[in-house]
């Protein structure tokens, strides 16, 4: 049976669910303490793992896969840096129709955030581009960093090799389903960033800056079977808004109009995040920049500089995360959430819809939620003209 996903509404029948590592790879963090606290780490998002997949699986009837790891976990161990775990499937690849849409190169936005990050001196500005970094910059500067940043691009492919690799059992199992692999040097077209529904794809742009015609001129090339649209989020698509069911969207303030895209939804709105004012988080401000959250974490400098030294880039920015926008849709009549929100619960009970709380305790670390952790590989139905327009 060949797989597809049309509109991420539809029945959920084969979905993968991520996995990190297990309480052992942490053996060669040498502070037993702090090696303890990361085996806690695994431990319990592990068993948010199992609960997620129990209501799938269980209650839902949903085939669950899982990624895979090497034999040799030392292998992930690539330039001094440790390759980020498969805790979000969503990021790597996407079912669009019957075909499998796996991006070959990481994604640009992303590597210079992470490059510049780690670079960025305190006195200069915040960059989006490098190419506004060259041209603000002084020469002196800019290229002894520009060529910094090419070396990095090599680490940042190596370490999506490696991520990849975690799912090369999934794209085999695709592959004997009947599906089409189709490797792309596009880096958006992923879960986070395409929005699938039905005749229309919705593509998210990564910034401010992005040309949206050009965009939109990309991917009616790639995908001449579907209306395309190119909305401006600035980033991943699904920590925006969900569209739950046909006729409403749950929402940030901050994102664009929806009337030219999904004209007569009802959207309802979420605040931005208040991590910057939460007291539980003040520590996580204060010390890393709202980047990651562990409990009490600050009483542990070492686990601190473990973190900053060796596993920078598997932390986001988390200050900026608002996890109840990141939904996983399992039918027309049942999403899943990592905690409960009054708002989005009175809202799909307008609509006859069942909420589904499966706590992912340490999002603040991965900086991922429901919809991150999954990727929906079959849903049972057939292309809709979903937006009337």
């Amino acid at each position: 049976m060949t797989y597809s996903v049309y509109q991420h509404w539809d029945p959920l029948d084969t979905c993968l669910v991520g996995k990190t590592y297990p309480p052992e790879f942490y053996s060669w963090i040498k502070n037993k303490e702090t090696r303890k606290r990361f085996e806690s780490l695994a431990e319990e998002t592990e068993e948010d793992y199992q609960n997620l997949i129990k209501l799938l699986s269980g209650k839902f009837g949903v085939n669950v896969m899982r990624p895979e790891f090497p034999s040799d976990l030392d292998s992930l161990f690539i330039d001094g840096k440790w390759v980020q775990p498969p805790t979000a499937p969503r990021d790597y690849f996407t079912m669009i129709g019957e075909q499998v849409w796996v991006p070959g190169v990481p994604n640009s936005s992303h590597a210079w955030s992470v490059f510049y990050r780690q670079n960025k001196q305190e006195q200069w500005p915040w960059y989006v581009r490098p190419v506004d970094f060259a041209r603000e910059m002084p020469a002196d500067i800019v290229d002894p960093l520009l060529e910094k940043f090419e070396v990095f691009k090599q680490f940042d492919q190596k370490h999506l090799d490696a991520k990849l690799g975690f799912y090369q059992h999934v794209f085999d199992h695709l592959q004997a389903q009947g599906n089409e692999i189709v490797n792309t040097d596009l880096d958006f077209v992923n879960g986070c960033f395409v929005s699938r529904m039905g005749e229309d794809l919705i593509f998210a742009t990564q910034t401010y800056y992005d040309d949206k015609q050009a965009l939109l001129e990309t991917v009616d090339a790639k995908f001449p079977q579907y209306n395309n649209r190119v909305v401006q989020l600035e980033g991943h698509g699904d920590s925006c808004y969900c569209p739950v069911t046909p006729g409403l969207i749950i929402s940030l303030y901050d994102v664009a109009t929806y009337e030219d895209t999904y004209p007569d939804w009802e959207v309802v709105y979420l605040p931005d995040s208040e991590y910057a004012h939460v007291k539980e988080f003040s520590a996580s401000m204060k010390h890393v920049k709202g980047r990651w959250f562990l409990p009490d974490f600050e009483k542990d400098l070492n686990l601190i500089h473990t973190v900053e030294t060796y596993l920078d880039d598997w932390v986001g920015e988390v200050h900026e995360t608002v996890f109840d926008v990141n939904i996983l849709v399992v039918d027309p009549k049942n999403i899943i959430v990592s905690a409960h929100n009054d708002i989005v619960e009175k809202a799909c009970a307008r609509h006859g819809i069942d909420v589904h709380v499966v706590p992912f305790r340490h999002k603040y670390f991965w900086d991922c939620g429901i919809h991150c952790i999954t990727n929906d590989l079959h849903r049972n139905g057939q292309k809709q003209k979903v937006i009337q327009k």
